[in-house]
């Protein structure tokens, strides 16, 4: 006869703190440590996610995510890095969490969540996390927990505001809530309303405390969070099974998964302009700058900033304004955007990017570095 599992002497060191926990102890750790988590995205919910679960000592963890790192995710989806640009993220991801948790299993599923593969992945884990950025993909996770009879855990942002969905078998489910899928259209997608990387950690971090929750036994209802940052302020919906869902009700009409129920609506990058360069040298942005037809030279610092010093000729646009005066920015002629030391220009070169702006290139380093290699004139602050 086997013997009853038991945490060895180096598990109780590394989860002490969180075994003395009321409702955890030597069992609830067990549990986590045969738990299977399924995380669909290795983005910027799932990056938090991944690394508290992995921490928490969760026995296997599942990565669905068919995009690669681009520099673009770095600021807010921290299991990358600039040493990992062009990987899978499901490489990445996995590395990452890795380093966290040595004794982790890691699942590696880089063709994503699909309707061909959602079935069977479902019925391999104990719980889905979905931390991705479309409708299509978040209504095929929803669909598929309640067809395959596993609690999800739900995550969305935008801007500064955010959700935490709980949803488990026959108690609500992500329809219930949504009973159709929108038009990808009527929501910004991620590239337009821009996201704070701080936002991504606290919604991804409390999506964490759900999932251990919920496999520690301590959620018997679904519900909703909803979360503004700005504000620091929350508020939870209670949730119950719609009779009239068509996904978890009694007379429910989604019996499987069709593909023609979920289009493939992807948040999209970036797109990448091959003829400018996503950055240029001070040096560069002064032979521009000095040459027949210079470019539009963007400071998209606060006024007091610029009150202190300026490179001549830039246009004032505060990064806070910038979606309401888009008009004065032309398409058609070269932009250089620039801040203090290349930070908030980068993300407003991103944005103006996504917004169709085919010209337009971040000052690197920023005034700072202008000042420094330059003009040592510019005051330095």
């Amino acid at each position: 006869m086997s013997a009853e599992p038991s945490l060895n002497d180096h598990e109780r060191a590394l989860y002490s703190r969180q075994i003395r926990l009321p409702g955890v102890g030597e069992a609830g750790q067990l549990r986590l440590r045969e738990a299977k988590v399924l995380l669909l995205g290795a983005g910027g919910l799932g990056s938090p996610v991944g690394l508290y679960l992995a921490a928490a000592g969760i026995g296997l963890i599942g990565i669905a995510d068919p995009d690669k790192v681009e520099i673009s995710n770095l600021h807010r989806q921290i299991v990358h890095g600039f040493d990992t640009l062009g990987l899978p993220k499901t490489i990445s991801a996995a590395e990452a969490l890795g380093e966290i948790n040595p004794g982790l299993k890691v699942a590696l599923h880089p063709e994503g969540f699909t309707v061909d593969n959602a079935a069977a992945l479902v019925a391999r884990y104990d719980i889905v996390v979905d931390g991705t950025d479309n409708f299509a993909t978040r209504f095929l996770a929803a669909d598929a927990c309640v067809l395959g009879g596993r609690p999800l855990v739900h995550g969305s942002i935008l801007g500064a505001a955010g959700q935490v969905g709980v949803f488990l078998p026959k108690a609500g489910c992500y329809r219930c809530l949504y009973p159709v899928m929108p038009d990808a259209s009527s929501v910004p997608t991620c590239a337009e309303a821009g996201v704070l990387g701080a936002t991504c950690g606290v919604v991804g971090s409390w999506m964490a405390s759900e999932v251990l929750a919920v496999l520690l036994g301590k959620r018997q209802a679904s519900r909703l969070f909803v979360i503004d940052v700005d504000a620091g302020a929350s508020r939870s919906v209670s949730l119950s099974a719609d009779p009239a869902c068509p996904s978890c009700g009694p007379a429910a009409t989604l019996h499987s998964l069709d593909k023609a129920a979920y289009a493939p609506v992807a948040c999209p990058s970036p797109p990448i302009m091959a003829d400018t360069p996503l950055e240029v040298t001070v040096e560069e942005a002064r032979r521009l700058l000095s040459g027949p037809t210079p470019p539009l030279l963007i400071d998209v610092r606060e006024p007091d900033e610029y009150a202190v010093c300026r490179i001549a000729g830039s246009r004032l646009i505060p990064m806070n304004s910038l979606s309401a005066r888009l008009s004065e920015i032309p398409q058609d002629v070269l932009v250089l955007v620039q801040c203090h030391h290349g930070g908030r220009s980068m993300r407003v070169t991103q944005f103006l990017r996504a917004k169709g702006y085919a010209r337009v290139s971040n000052l690197q380093g920023g005034i700072d570095a202008w000042s420094l290699r330059i003009d040592p004139k510019v005051p330095r602050y």
